[in-house]
């Protein structure tokens, strides 16, 4: 990778993606192992058996919805443990079968924990983390789970939604914050790799932070659209318009995840 500015550098060089029985996993497998094809690097898979569901179990009115069945029944101790084997097997299967396609050397893990915090320590040293957007909650975009881990990332996080892949072009939110500029450094490497276009926009009172954002594409070597936006709400209204490609944003509008519709990489 190019260029990191204030991200910490991975020790070892790996893409991690959350996996589950959702479609949205699936579509976060598939982002990241056309990335780790495209960058050379090692895929890995996690799957979290969630500790949460497990002492639901032992209540009396603990209820869960069937993975494949989609109905309703009680939160047993030993069906569950016996789903997240069935669960398990199946990702290891789907993982092989995606990473098999794009030729990328894989490995798959089983962890069992609090969802959020074993994602964020499994990613603590990989390049990027790439999970599925939606939730359980109808009424929203984007899941807790992808909401917490966005906000509390150590490292660039794709937030994948069903039915769409991580391409171009590629749209950077820019506040004029250090993590503005890792998210431009990551949002260049990409586009370069997928030989396609970036547009930066700008937020900043003046022309002058326009320029400045110019003039660090040129060290980039790289020719991008750069546009100025005068406040946060003009910002979020752009960004809402946008209905293909990626949005690149720094953490800071991590909860803007959930105002848009494409892919989101989220990068501290």
């Amino acid at each position: 990778m190019g260029e990191q500015l204030g991200i910490e550098p991975a020790t070892t060089e790996y893409i991690l993606v959350a996996l589950d029985a959702s479609p949205h996993s699936e579509a976060a497998l598939v982002a990241a192992a056309e990335l780790a094809a495209v960058l050379h690097l090692e895929l890995r898979g996690v799957f979290v058996e969630d500790v949460n569901l497990l002492h639901l179990s032992g209540l009396p009115f603990g209820l869960e919805i069937g993975s494949f069945t989609a109905k309703a029944r009680r939160l047993d101790a030993h069906n569950l443990e016996r789903e997240f084997r069935i669960q398990a097997t199946l990702l290891r299967k789907i993982m092989a079968d995606v990473a098999g396609q794009r030729r990328v050397s894989w490995s798959f893990q089983v962890v069992r924990g609090g969802v959020t915090s074993e994602l964020l320590a499994a990613s603590s040293a990989a390049r990027m983390l790439s999970l599925g957007r939606a939730g359980r909650n109808p009424g929203k975009r984007t899941g807790s789970t992808a909401q917490a881990v966005a906000r509390n990332t150590r490292r660039p996080v794709i937030i994948q939604p069903a039915r769409r892949r991580l391409s171009g072009p590629f749209t950077v939110a820019h506040l004029g914050t250090p993590t503005s500029d890792n998210a431009l450094t990551l949002a260049v490497e990409l586009a370069r790799n997928h030989q396609d276009a970036i547009h930066v926009l700008v937020l900043a009172p003046a022309q002058t932070a326009v320029e400045s954002v110019q003039t660090r594409l040129a060290e980039l070597d790289v020719a991008g659209r750069v546009s100025r936006v005068d406040t946060d709400r003009e910002l979020l209204a752009q960004l809402r318009l946008i209905s293909e490609g990626t949005i690149v944003l720094p953490v800071e509008v991590a909860p803007w995840l959930d105002e848009v519709v494409t892919t989101v990489i989220v990068v501290p």
